[in-house]
């Protein structure tokens, strides 16, 4: 084997399993580059995956009975909106169009095409298909941090995190996790890797400041600036400058500008409404701050509140420090700075519970440069770097659309907004490609409940919803990866109990079990950029897995989700997670349909024994 070349021992790994790969990167340093070789995994992850499996369909419904496929031909009949030509072709009784009479030339040109549909990468973008693979088919774990203990009780509980922020190093990676707690105080986490070069920070607690710091009461008032720090109940509260290492905290309408170096206030501002929304702080952009019934531009550059005397922060916006935005409808909830097409992009972005994304121009603040009507209720934002491909160009469902024409659009400058969001009841995801608007709305598939975060996640899409549920899809927006929940991992006795432990025999409301805890931010710890490359750590390699992700649940927890057997924070080996924990689609996707269908099923229990209580008690009412 030591002979041969380089070519030859990929071409033999490419027909062994899975966990014979894994297993032959222990052999030696040439087998460990090898056997990860990004050509190879991106193949297995393809050979997983939803496209390659609609594609074996297509295949297999070619070669079924003639009868059978007229007893398919009447089921397509049925109404249901959004046909496609291959639903049309195959509701008209015809053949998919061919490109070649030759079956096995067919083949080659169709798993091509399935093959360019699916490849999640975009041409100037370079993901790590074994690190892709391990996050698509590895177990899931998370690792709490451990938030300060209360001391005024006689039971020891833990402090609650009111937000979460993120302080990354140059290479925009996360080493630090900022939270402010329930006592008004703020605490610094190191979540640094751990990599051959370092020892990584493991989710230690690093600093902590002093109670009532951010409610300006004393130290002994913890009831006092509970309220205070959760009054308000904004998402989006914390927003860290990783360049001037300084925070900036919301609570209630005060804006708190804090030294992470000393955890010490610098400055605030006071705004006329309670603050519901921050964007990120990035170098010299101005912060944009959200409040209950306007918008503002706060630039702490500006000398005119330079004097400390003042006690307020600076705000710069359009040429004049008084200047705002006032909102027809109340409660912005996420905004994002548009910076996919140039560092120099001005453009804002803001959503919440009206119905529409508000765009303004920073440079003619506070005119309103246009808006987008989604019709739903938005509570989170992010952005892709890279364009939104349009659904006429599905490669598997259009047999019209070509590869040429797909690479054309994925090399089209552009970014996507991803928005998680509240449609009649049910979860909404939908992605706006700009800077030509073209948007996408899965509203049928993402989620029985309201979603609550988005964020991109390496090639996927990651969301949380109302249920504890965190999923991943494709880039597509609808093409399903995995589930996991929530309450499956958290700590002690706060998870989700069995709800056969409850029924009709409960005496009081207060024993039914609730949904659980709930994902209400996701932060991935690398985050996907348009220069994105495969993860390094200074000039050692990881021994972590290197796209976590950061949590922060509606309970105050804060957790790290990571992939594979080992401690997500590092403790642990992790080199064999593939080997040991890779699920065929089959079974993974029987274990998600058998969490949601005994959460379904504890639902109906619930509300079975709300209506026995009610109508119950109906007896003994006068």
């Amino acid at each position: 084997m030591d002979r041969l070349p380089d070519e030859v021992v990929l071409q033999i790994l490419a027909f062994l399993q899975v966990h014979d790969v894994v297993h032959i990167q222990a052999v030696s340093r040439r087998f460990l580059t090898l056997g990860r070789d990004n050509t190879l995994w991106k193949t297995v992850c393809f050979e997983d995956s939803r496209a390659e499996s609609l594609r074996r369909r297509n295949f297999l419904l070619d070669k079924q009975d003639a009868r059978i496929a007229e007893l398919r031909n009447a089921v397509t009949a049925l109404p249901g909106p959004d046909l496609t030509a291959w639903d049309v072709s195959q509701l008209r009784g015809s053949p998919q169009p061919r490109a070649s009479h030759d079956p096995k030339a067919e083949a080659r040109i169709q798993r091509a095409r399935a093959l360019a549909n699916w490849e999640p990468g975009y041409p100037d973008e370079q993901l790590d298909y074994h690190e892709e693979y391990l996050q698509r088919h590895a177990p899931i774990d998370v690792a709490w941090l451990d938030l300060p203990k209360t001391q005024a009780t006689d039971k020891e509980k833990s402090r609650e995190a009111t937000g979460c922020g993120t302080l990354t190093n140059t290479d925009g990676n996360v080493e630090h996790l900022v939270a402010p707690l329930d006592d008004g105080s703020i605490c610094v986490w190191d979540v640094s890797d751990r990599s051959t070069a370092g020892a990584g920070g493991r989710g230690r607690l690093i600093t902590q400041s002093r109670p009532g710091l951010l409610t300006g009461l004393a130290p002994e008032a913890i009831a006092e600036s509970h309220i205070k720090m959760t009054e308000t109940g904004a998402t989006e509260c914390v927003s860290i400058d990783s360049d001037s290492k300084k925070g900036y905290f919301a609570v209630q309408n005060l804006l708190h500008e804090i030294d992470l170096h000393t955890l010490q206030i610098a400055s605030t501002k006071r705004y006329p409404w309670p603050v519901t929304a921050l964007s990120e702080a990035k170098g010299k952009i101005p912060l944009t701050v959200g409040t209950n019934w306007t918008v503002h531009l706060h630039d702490p550059r500006d000398p005119a509140f330079s004097d400390s005397n003042t006690n307020a922060g600076g705000e710069l916006i359009g040429g004049s420090t008084y200047s705002h935005a006032t909102l027809a409808e109340s409660g912005p909830l996420s905004i994002v700075h548009d910076a996919g097409l140039s560092q120099d992009d001005s453009s804002i972005w803001i959503a919440g519970r009206f119905t529409s994304l508000l765009n303004y121009d920073r440079r003619f603040f506070p005119r309103l440069r246009g808006t987008i009507h989604s019709g739903a209720r938005i509570a989170a934002l992010g952005t892709l770097p890279y364009p939104l491909v349009p659904q006429t160009l599905d490669l598997i469902r259009n047999p019209e659309a070509s590869i040429s024409a797909l690479l054309s659009a994925r090399s089209t400058p552009g970014t996507t907004i991803l928005a998680a969001a509240e449609y009649k009841g049910k979860g909404s995801l939908e992605l706006y490609g700009l800077p030509r608007v073209q948007p996408y709305q899965n509203r049928q598939t993402a989620s029985a409940s309201k979603l609550l975060a988005v964020a991109p996640h390496g090639g996927r899409i990651v969301f949380s919803d109302g249920d504890g549920n965190l999923k991943w899809v494709e880039r597509d927006g609808f093409s399903h990866v995995r589930t996991f929940n929530i309450n499956d991992v958290l700590p002690g006795k706060s998870g989700v109990q069995d709800a056969s432990s409850y029924g009709i025999w409960s005496s009081t409301a207060s024993e039914l079990p609730g949904q659980g805890d709930i994902v209400q931010k996701i932060t991935p710890m690398h985050p996907v950029s348009s220069s994105s490359t495969a993860s390094s750590i200074g000039s050692g390699r990881s021994d972590v897995n290197q796209s976590n992700l950061s949590l922060w649940t509606g309970d105050g927890r804060l957790g790290m989700l990571g992939f594979g057997p080992g401690n997500p924070f590092g403790e642990d080996q992790w080199h064999e997670a593939i080997a040991a924990g890779a699920e065929t689609i089959e079974e993974r996707a029987k274990g998600d349909a058998e969490r949601q269908y005994g959460m379904a099923m504890r639902r109906a229990l619930e509300r079975n024994a709300d209506e026995v209580r009610f109508v119950r008690g109906l007896g003994f009412m006068e």
